[in-house]
């Protein structure tokens, strides 16, 4: 801000006071006056778009401008004509920086003219500075603005733009093969989120397997103690009677007698045999079937994709592999014989001996 400030508004003001009620006997200096009068009015009225457009001359000759206004005195000429020379210094300027599509106002322009085409006799240096205004000053004042620090930026615009865009393309590269490895990256994370399910999987049927391997070694060992049982009262019943015969003591019916329950305790551990027996096989094939389903875990996510494209072609190519694959491993696995029926058999037994 520069004609705006409060004390050169004040300076302005006292100008146009002094030039309006100024007397000069000079018709050419008193048309001069009134021209440097009616600039000056102007700035005073707008200040703002003087401070704008004006930068060059407020920098070199504002100071000098403001101070000649301030002293003016109408009686002495050279005030005039510095004041006019300077003030048609600083409408050049004005109409040389006026935004593109737009012209002076008619006044401002009326008023250029006049002093453009001013005659009358003046100073050498007032003179010179008519003519620098109108024909040198714009060249300056575009030398001095291409050559201004700010405006040096767009000297290497091209230049910038053209880095910019082979920079962006090289990002748009690199962008584009990081995209690549991180979609690859993706389908690789998929895998392994898919194959750890599969493994997780995989371990609870190992576990559950391990379970049923564990049940299958006790019950198989129950069969052994089994049968060890079965076979203990046939074996002490035989050592009771080849004692008996090697004794002397001839066979009567009683020991006959101590065959029934004998016989009723063989007829109880074998029905309690066959019962650990089928859990026992019955266990097995739930191992064969966990094996399978762990083997099936192995190939199941390949099966899937490879499916899907082989299925396009032929939808029964995979039907009897399938089949077989997924079937189950057993028939229908025998009943289990319930305990009311095993205390049927042997209430029949026991009726069919008294009845004999």
């Amino acid at each position: 801000m520069f004609f705006g400030k409060e004390e050169n508004a004040k300076v302005l003001a006292g100008f146009l006071l002094k030039a309006g009620a100024a007397h000069v006997d000079d018709e050419a200096r008193a048309k001069r006056l009134s021209l440097s009068r009616e600039i000056v009015g102007y700035i005073y009225k707008k200040p703002e778009g003087w401070d704008d457009r004006c930068s060059f001359n407020i920098k070199y000759i504002g100071d000098q401008f403001i101070q000649w206004l301030s002293d003016f005195d109408p009686k002495k000429p050279a005030d005039i004509d510095n004041i006019y020379s300077m003030s048609y210094r600083f409408l050049c300027e004005f109409d040389f920086l006026v935004g593109a599509g737009k012209e002076l106002s008619m006044e401002l322009r009326r008023i250029r003219n006049q002093i453009e085409h001013d005659d009358s006799e003046m100073e050498d240096d007032v003179r010179s500075q008519i003519i620098y205004a109108s024909y040198v000053m714009p060249a300056n004042i575009a030398k001095e603005f291409i050559n201004d620090a700010n405006i040096g930026i767009f000297k290497d615009f091209e230049q910038k733009k053209s880095e910019a865009e082979n920079l962006k393309k090289q990002w748009d590269e690199e962008i584009e093969q990081k995209t690549t490895i991180t979609e690859a990256l993706k389908d690789k994370l998929d895998e392994y989120k898919i194959g750890f399910n599969f493994v997780g999987l995989y371990k609870g049927f190992s576990e559950l397997a391990q379970k049923k391997t564990d049940e299958s070694f006790w019950l198989f060992w129950a069969l052994i103690g089994m049968g060890f049982l079965i076979l203990s009262p046939l074996v002490i019943e035989i050592v009771f009677a080849s004692s008996e015969i090697y004794s002397g003591n001839s066979f009567t019916a009683n020991h006959l007698i101590i065959l029934i329950p004998l016989f009723s305790i063989e007829l109880i551990l074998i029905y309690f045999f066959r019962i650990i027996l089928i859990n026992h096989r019955s266990v097995k094939a739930q191992i064969m079937q966990l094996e399978l389903r762990q083997t099936l875990c192995q190939f199941i996510q390949s099966y899937a994709g490879y499916s899907s494209e082989i299925k396009k072609q032929d939808s029964g190519a995979l039907e009897k592999f399938e089949n077989l694959i997924f079937s189950g491993i057993l028939s229908d696995p025998e009943k289990l014989p319930s305990t009311f029926d095993g205390l049927e058999q042997i209430g029949n037994l026991i009726k069919s001996v008294k009845n004999s």
